[in-house]
Formats: structure tokens, sequence, C-alpha cells
């Protein structure tokens, strides 16, 4: 068999996997719905959610509930990750209760203002410094102005290596199996596996691929409608593209919610913006909604 029917068929049977599990994950709703109750104590938070509504109805919902939230300007982001960021996997990182770990790299980070070691002003390879990434590229909403407040969002910014986040860019996020770049941690650039897309994607840890998808969703649902920007590779506004919506579900599936995602949840709730992932507390509402 040629190389490139090899990648066709891989391509072929990862797309066909990730429908697979999106199917069994809709049926698990409906099996066993104890499963996929609620794994924290609400104080309320959600008491006017018609938690049986579906689509649009209560994307609508969920909408009016998360946005607006408490905004904070993108000096303050720096404070917040020494507390929201010590809930991420590695941590502690190293020797030093106060530095946190990255998404991107396997490196430890003082989230004081200081270079090497902390928050990036120039870098030439991993290791050097960090920075915040947006995980939905602003680029994508039209650029840092026109985030309407997405754009300093906590579920949407994340400490991540400078050289590695420079380099991921505005990839899309998907599965890649030929790999030209791996991170330390094992984040991989490549050319994506999807059939509807050809261009390269950006695959993280599998640790956190269940954390981004359910920051996409609530993304899209925060920001529903409100971004006129942009039609671009993955996203259409606040749409998710169909191709990459199903990587998503997929990695929302095979990485379930666990408790240092929600104790990064709680923390963003009770001492930042006052306002929560749905899609954490909740996770069966990503089947409850057909299309982000």
């Amino acid at each position: 068999m040629s190389s490139a029917r090899t990648v066709k068929l891989g391509k072929f049977v990862a797309t066909l996997l990730l429908k697979m599990t999106r199917f069994l994950m809709i049926l698990a709703a409906f099996i066993m719905p104890s499963v996929l109750s609620k794994s924290f104590k609400d104080d309320g938070y959600y008491a006017n959610i018609n938690m049986a509504a579906t689509d649009d109805d209560l994307k609508g919902q969920l909408k009016a509930l998360i946005n607006p939230h408490v905004v904070f300007d993108y000096d303050t982001v720096w404070q917040a990750f020494v507390t929201i960021d010590q809930q991420l996997p590695g941590y502690p990182c190293d020797n030093n209760s106060s530095h946190i770990p990255d998404i991107y790299s396997k490196y430890c980070w003082s989230t004081d203002k200081v270079v090497p070691g902390g928050e990036c002003g120039n870098y030439k390879v991993e290791g050097d410094c960090f920075n915040r990434e947006h995980l939905w590229p602003k680029s994508w909403f039209g650029g840092f102005d026109y985030g309407m407040n997405a754009q300093t969002d906590l579920f949407e910014l994340w400490p991540s290596d400078g050289y590695v986040n420079g380099l991921r860019g505005n990839l899309p996020f998907g599965d890649v199996s030929v790999p030209t770049y791996t991170s330390t941690s094992g984040c991989l650039i490549g050319a994506c596996d999807s059939l509807e897309h050809d261009g390269n994607c950006f695959e993280p840890v599998d640790y956190l691929k269940g954390d981004f998808a359910r920051s996409y969703f609530y993304l899209s649902t925060a920001y529903w409608n409100e971004w006129s920007c942009c039609d671009d590779v993955a996203v259409n506004g606040s749409d998710i593209k169909p191709w990459m919506e199903t990587v998503l579900r997929g990695w929302h599936a095979l990485d379930p919610v666990d408790d240092l995602e929600r104790n990064r949840n709680d923390i963003i709730y009770s001492d930042w913006q006052k306002n929560r992932n749905p899609f954490i507390d909740y996770p069966q509402f990503v089947d409850q909604i057909s299309d982000f």
C-alpha cells in the first residue's frame, strides 16, 4: 500500500473513531444519567437553567448565565495565574510552591515578571519564558480589541511556553499522527488527521484535551453571536466548524472532567470572574447541544 493511501486510511479510521465516540457519549447520557450528574456543590448558580433543555434553547440560557462576567485587564491575568494555575496537572512542578506548570511544555514558571523564567519578553527555545496563550486564537475573533471581553477571559487564557505558543500560532486543534515538531511535554504539530482539513494542526497532551475542548464549548457559548469576525479554517465567528467540533467532542469524551479542572473552575468563579464553565459542572450539556 502506498504511503499516501496509508495516510488517507489512517485519517478515515481516526474520523470514524471520533464519530463512534460521540455516539456512545450521547447514548450514555440517556442510559446512565446518574454517572453524568453534577459532581460539585451547587450553590444555586444553575437554579434558573432548564436542565432538560437542548440545542439553542440550552445554549441561550447558558450564555445569559455565564456572560457577562467580571472583566479584568490584561495585566491582572498574571496575578490570576498564581492561584488558578496551581490546579494544572504537574503542580507542584518544582520545589517552589509559587511556581506554576504550563500547558505546552514540561517547564515550570515564576509568576513574577522576571526573565528568564517568567513573563515573556524574547524567546529562542523552549524554557525561556511563558506568556498568556489565547486558547481560541484571538485572530479568530478579529484581534485583541474585538473579543467582547474574551481577550481577558480566564477560561480563554492559559500559561504557556512562549516558544511553543509561537509555533502554535493560530493552528487549529486536531489529532496529529506524523508530527514535525514535538514539545518537551509531548504536544504535536503536523499534518492534521482530519479528512476535512488538509493543513497542519496542533495536538495538546492527552491529559488536557478534555479541558481544552470544554473551554472551546464555553467560549462558543459565552460569545455566541457576539463576534463579527472571522470565517477561518476551524471557526466562523463563535461557531466551531464541524470537522474540529468532531475532534473536540472526541477529546471531551476521552478526557473526562477531573478534580483539578473542577478546582480551577471553582477558583475562577469564587475569586475572579464570578462565572463558571457549565461544561465542567455538567458534562452532559455537551451532548444536549448538537452544534457549537
